[in-house]
């Protein structure tokens, strides 16, 4: 099923421990149509016995074959019993047809040829055809990997020819099926004449063979049983700490109807783009289609039952529009559920504002913007952001519902920062209690990052920032405010973590294997031996004067990093404290040992003496583009016409290194150092 070469080829959603996995490029289809052959079995049911009645069977072994009949005539002493399962030839109805079949055969009659089943029951005989050896039996069973074959019966009994009623394949109503039959015996209901009330019914009997037993509702027998499991959206389940499996879900057979009655799902014989989960139903979006299963039951999209609609039966529509729609990706609303195309937006709903069901399901246009359809449009808590690409950069929206009459409210919260952006993102998350949204280009090491902050009527602060991360970001996520990501160096995938919340301040304070605290590193980390027993954490080489500090991860090359002192548990809040040197640095350079190949960190000077403080990392810059000043005199709005003159500005840090400020002339793209000046 992992046939897919690129990260858009799939779609991914997550619930709990389970991941539904889904590959775009796979067409999906359903199983073969099961085998039937029709006019293969026939029922004769007797109504009724009266003595001299007299009971005429006519079969045909071919459709265009030559009509021979046979009777069987009541006697004074006759039962249903022994009529049904007697043998004489003409006074018993069995052997009647034992006799008229053995006949032809013994004829060498070619249209009779064939293995003839005889069952009877409580107020029937069964008769089944197979292209087995010519034989007739009695009471036997035929096996589970014979060939059917067809041919023709009729029959009538009484003085009014209302005694005996015979069908094979179908009848019109549910009370012309006899008490009693084989097991998984099927039989059509037409109702009308047309297809859309028929249902089928299949005879269960209680010892798994024949006799006593009830009628249930089934499928026909020559529709397809339901999906290839093997083309449609897979699971990745976590069944361990550290263990997952990957296989096909079990998706539900079709158990009642035909393909009018309870019909495949749209989706088969297309790509599924997108799974979700809503109203307590698994759903799909495949080209112009929105497909919900069934109410609590997952993984199932047929009808429970093809004799009436009830509110859980699945849902499938359609969306129209007057324009090219491949939707591609969901989101709940408090209204219903979003739909995302490439050039337009859509709300599925229910017309009675109760659950949504195949009668009250209703979608309708919300806007028509272009969408990126490799991102997926993110929830931001009480709005929607999504991404549009044009050539050379991006643009990121916000889409906020209002009534369902209503359009939505869509902004272009990208605007201050236009073409700033690069069209290669590929990637948003985002984190409505942080009121932060993230993009990433999983080809380099950039995140952009939105921030704002809202009162409850309108955005008082935005922002925008780029940062820069070692390696190239694969995917992030945000996790208990904290930025959660996975980068790809040298040969390694490093997971990182990014506090979004905690302020640089306060001791960093190491443990053995980690810190607490706020670390200005990326891809900090506390030594880590290569060799446990054999070989320390933190190494000093006397001979050259430096310390070797071992990692967990292979350093990237070329790049320097630094080694941090921190505070160890063991000299917090102690006198010790002082002695820890917290914050002093040194930059780290990547090296090889020769004789192990091993990769660490090598510094100047000896520093086993701060093993248990020492953290290492790769130092980043901060870059801050200050807002325009303009003069503003105790009144709504602001002079920007005016010539301003700013004498002193006031700034506070914290934790951090040196600080340059520049400063860029209006129209002048060159930024230029601003130089401290020396006090008198």
């Amino acid at each position: 099923y992992l046939t897919g070469t690129e990260q858009s080829h799939y779609h991914f959603r997550s619930i709990q421990d389970d991941t539904i996995v889904t590959n775009k490029t796979v067409t999906t289809a359903k199983q073969a149509d099961a085998t039937f052959v029709a006019n293969s079995q026939a029922t004769l049911k007797l109504k009724s016995l009266i003595d001299g009645d007299v009971h005429t069977i006519k079969i045909k072994g071919t459709s265009n074959g030559t009509e021979h009949s046979t009777t069987a005539t009541t006697q004074a002493s006759t039962t249903f019993n022994s009529f049904l399962t007697g043998t004489h030839a003409s006074h018993d109805l069995l052997g009647a047809i034992k006799t008229l079949l053995e006949a032809r055969q013994t004829a060498s009659d070619t249209e009779f040829d064939g293995k003839w089943y005889l069952n009877s029951y409580a107020n029937s005989i069964q008769i089944r055809r197979t292209t087995e050896s010519n034989a007739v039996v009695v009471d036997a069973e035929p096996g589970s990997s014979v060939t059917y074959k067809y041919f023709q019966l009729s029959g009538l009994g009484g003085v009014s020819n209302d005694a005996l009623e015979t069908f094979q394949d179908e009848v019109t109503t549910v009370d012309l099926l006899p008490l009693e039959s084989f097991h998984n015996h099927t039989v059509k209901i037409l109702n009308s004449s047309t297809a859309e009330d028929d249902y089928y019914l299949k005879f269960v009997a209680e010892n798994g063979v024949g006799g006593y037993g009830y009628w249930e509702e089934t499928r026909a027998r020559d529709v397809s049983p339901g999906l290839d499991n093997t083309t449609l959206p897979h699971e990745l389940a976590n069944t361990g700490a550290t263990t997952f499996t990957f296989g096909p879900i079990t998706y539900k057979e079709r158990k009642t109807g035909d393909t009018t009655t309870n019909p495949d799902p749209s989706f088969v014989g297309k790509k599924i783009a997108c799974t979700f989960f809503f109203n307590n139903r698994f759903g799909v979006l495949a080209e112009d289609n929105v497909i919900l299963g069934v109410a609590n039951d997952n993984y199932n999209f047929f009808s429970k039952s093809a004799l009436t609609a009830i509110d859980p039966d699945p849902v499938d529509l359609n969306v129209s529009s007057v324009r090219p729609v491949r939707l591609f990706e969901v989101l709940p609303s408090p209204q219903g559920l979003l739909l995302f195309s490439e050039r337009q937006q859509f709300q599925l709903y229910a017309s009675d504002a109760s659950d949504i069901t195949k009668a009250t399901a209703l979608i309708r246009p919300l806007s028509n913007y272009e969408m990126e359809p490799n991102v997926r449009p993110v929830d931001m808590g009480t709005t929607v952001s999504f991404i549009s690409k044009v050539p050379g950069y991006s643009k990121v929206f916000s889409l906020a519902l209002r009534d369902v009459e209503q359009t939505p409210i869509v902004v272009d919260i990208s605007k201050a920062v236009l073409e700033w952006l690069p069209d290669t993102v590929d990637f948003m998350l985002t984190s409505p209690q942080n009121s932060l949204v993230m993009l990433i280009d999983r080809d380099t090491s950039y995140m952009y990052s939105y921030r704002f902050y809202n009162n409850g009527q309108e955005d008082l602060f935005q922002a925008w920032t780029k940062w820069q991360v070692p390696g190239n970001l694969q995917v992030a996520e945000v996790l208990n405010d904290d930025v959660t990501i996975v980068s790809q160096h040298e040969d390694q995938y490093t997971l990182g973590i990014i506090s979004l919340d905690e302020l640089p301040s306060g001791n960093v304070v190491s443990t053995s294997s980690s810190y607490t605290g706020n670390v200005p590193l990326d891809m900090a980390t506390r030594p880590v031996s290569p060799d446990p027993g054999n070989v320390d954490a933190v190494v000093y080489d006397e001979t050259n004067d430096i310390t070797k500090i071992y990692v967990p991860y292979t350093p990237i090359d070329d790049k320097e990093a630094i080694m941090l002192l921190t505070v160890p548990t063991a000299d917090d809040g102690t006198d010790a404290e002082l002695d820890s040197d917290q914050g002093y640095w040194a930059t780290a350079i990547e090296r090889i040992e020769p004789s192990t190949n091993y990769r660490y960190f090598e510094v100047k000077g000896k520093f086993t003496d701060y093993a248990d403080g020492i953290v290492v990392g790769y130092g980043y810059d901060l870059e801050v583009t200050m807002p325009k000043f303009y003069f503003q005199q105790g009144q709504p709005g602001a002079d920007y016409t005016a010539t301003l003159i700013i004498n002193r500005i006031r700034l506070s840090a914290g934790r951090s290194g040196a600080i340059r400020f520049k400063i860029k002339p209006t129209g002048s793209n060159e930024w230029k150092d601003v130089q401290h000046t020396i006090e008198a």
